[in-house]
């Protein structure tokens, strides 16, 4: 079996993925970040910023046509599981912010709540499941 794959998708560089790239790089030598540009031109500056922290991982930056993660997340997730045609899908690994009381998740995590739903309830591809692993990263008070 080949060695798994791993994509992050972040949203910026902060202190909330630095546990997700150490734990990604800590199951698989092939990770690659994954930056979906909202707004054009946003990219460059998370592009320097990832190369300051992390320049033997690689991150991609999809723009966005219609202000949507998920969209562009999917097809970037498509496109790479057939070109490395390697009889697995890329396991994605999803910082995720834990805030200190229980009702402000309300305010938080809402993206990671659905691209997790998205991939989880999506349909299966090539009869395989994706793998989505949450990585923590606590808020502080």
């Amino acid at each position: 079996m080949a060695p798994a794959r791993v994509v992050i998708p972040i949203s910026s560089v902060h202190r909330g993925i630095f546990g997700a790239v150490a734990f990604a790089q800590s199951i698989s030598k092939n990770v690659t970040a994954l930056y979906v540009e909202l707004d054009p031109g946003a990219g460059e500056r998370v592009v320097r910023e990832w190369a300051e922290w992390w320049p033997d991982v690689p991150l991609a930056v999809v723009p966005s046509q219609y202000r949507s993660t998920i969209g562009p997340l999917l097809e970037f997730l498509e496109q790479t599981d057939r070109e490395h045609n390697d009889g697995q899908l890329a396991a994605v690994v999803l910082p995720q912010f834990i805030p200190h009381h229980w009702w402000e998740n309300l305010l938080h995590n809402q993206t990671a709540w659905l691209i997790k739903a998205a991939l989880l309830y999506g349909r299966r591809r090539m009869d395989m499941e994706r793998v989505v692993i949450d990585v923590p990263f606590h808020l502080k008070v």
